[in-house]
């Protein structure tokens, strides 16, 4: 769902804006980073040059590609960063997304729907990514870039208050904000609530910490409200896992343990005995037309879509088309408009081929790898740990076991705005080791 904008009052200011956000890149690159990736959400604005549609988020990538390819042809081009030890762990994954996504989009059988989303999901935010490794060479341009995506949630999640003020909610009751459906909100603002976790036990400053104990607090009522159980499934691995490691690591003691582990199942209490009763909770136990069901529909479909396509795959963007054409081998479906597959890595496997599925899982596999070798390193003056940094290091960790979760049941990656996030973490976790004061 785009908003085309054609007002010529809107394009103005569009444009006005670009300029100014040129300027600014020219000047501090790191800081046009951090302002893109507030602005992600402006993917649902689209504008036409000429013939070539762009969405506000493109468009603000692409003149930042431009501005860096400049500043690196005027101050000589250094990749060194690029060069860096392990970098083969974060390059060989990449290749393999790359070559699975571009083979699924030669072979598409609809190449200018394939082409738009390898161009939109996967080649701008990955350039995106790659401009974070460039770029991001210090501990506070690092979190900058984090606190960015933090703000970013924020705002939105107290947009999304003004949506449920003026009853402007699904027909389930669920909210979706300016978002096509509740679970692609949920998706945006779950890993700017884990970070919030990772700032918590970063800074110590009484003030800092109440406006983060608001910011979380916003951004968890608002998921709440989106009553999107895989998002709050994921969310409880994370904060799991952060609350297991920062124990572990003595950064929480026992008794702060047993007290955050108490508030954590007030919080699961409540969040459960406000769904009983509910329409969602009963229908997905006892109807068989829920979500739970649809969902097995569609991986069944999905499966025997893969069955005839497990090389390449379909190419990207093309889930809804087969999907139909293979609806004459199952019973009438319970869910029409299904543009993914519900599930992570079917949706990896069928639009990337097996080589995208394998370059994904063995691009996570190293992200877990070299953001654990960091913590392991705390003692070291040249990893970002050194000053107490570790907790952001795992609220990345966090941000990823959240996606893997939620990824079992939905797709938090095939989206102009999630894929930005994911490659700006997983890019985040390649520099944290590499980061000087």
């Amino acid at each position: 769902m785009f908003i085309v904008v054609q007002n010529p009052i809107f394009l103005t200011f569009i444009f006005l804006g670009a300029a100014a956000f040129v300027a600014a890149a020219w000047r501090r690159l790191d800081l046009a980073l951090a302002v893109v990736l507030f602005f992600a959400p402006l993917y649902l604005l689209k504008i036409y040059f000429s013939c070539l549609p762009l969405t506000v988020l493109e468009f603000l990538i692409l003149l930042l590609i431009f501005v860096w390819f400049i500043k690196k042809a005027k101050n000589g081009f250094n990749f060194s960063v690029f060069k860096e030890s392990g970098c083969w762990q974060f390059w060989c994954p990449v290749f393999l997304i790359l070559a699975g996504t571009a083979l699924g989009t030669v072979f598409s059988v609809d190449l200018k729907v394939s082409v738009g989303i390898f161009k939109s999901w996967i080649l701008e935010p990955l350039a995106f990514g790659l401009l974070v490794v460039d770029i991001v060479k210090t501990k506070k341009q690092f979190k900058k870039l984090l606190l960015a995506l933090v703000l970013s949630g924020v705002t939105v999640a107290a947009i999304s208050l003004f949506y449920l003020f003026f009853g402007r909610l699904t027909f389930d009751s669920r909210l979706a904000a300016f978002y096509l459906s509740p679970n692609h909100l949920a998706m945006y603002l779950a890993p700017a609530f884990l970070l919030v976790l990772g700032f918590w036990f970063e800074i110590k400053k009484r003030r800092q910490r109440f406006l983060l104990f608001v910011a979380g607090c916003l951004l968890l009522v608002v998921v709440y409200l989106t009553f999107s159980y895989a998002a709050w499934l994921g969310i409880l691995a994370g904060l799991i896992f952060l609350i297991v490691y920062f124990y572990r690591q003595q950064i929480l003691s026992q008794k702060s343990l047993f007290f955050i582990s108490g508030i954590l199942v007030l919080v699961l209490a409540l969040g459960i005995w406000g769904q009983l009763g509910g329409n969602k909770l009963e229908s997905l136990f006892y109807s068989d037309r829920s979500s739970w069901q649809s969902r097995l529909m569609v991986w069944q479909a999905a499966g025997k879509i893969l069955k005839d396509n497990w090389l390449i795959g379909i190419g990207p963007g093309l889930f809804q088309k087969y999907y139909f054409d293979y609806q004459k081998y199952f019973p009438p479906y319970l869910e029409w408009a299904v543009p993914q597959p519900h599930s992570l890595f079917l949706a990896w496997w069928l639009q990337a081929g097996l080589l995208g599925l394998a370059g994904f899982v063995w691009l996570i596999i190293s992200f877990f790898r070299r953001a654990s070798a960091v913590m392991r390193k705390q003692k070291s003056s040249d990893t970002i740990v050194s000053e107490g940094g570790q907790s952001l290091v795992l609220a990345l960790m966090a941000v990823i076991i959240y996606c893997l979760i939620h990824g079992l049941f939905d797709t938090p990656f095939w989206k102009n705005d999630l894929a930005l996030v994911f490659w700006v973490i997983i890019s985040l976790g390649y520099r944290a080791g590499h980061l000087r004061d």
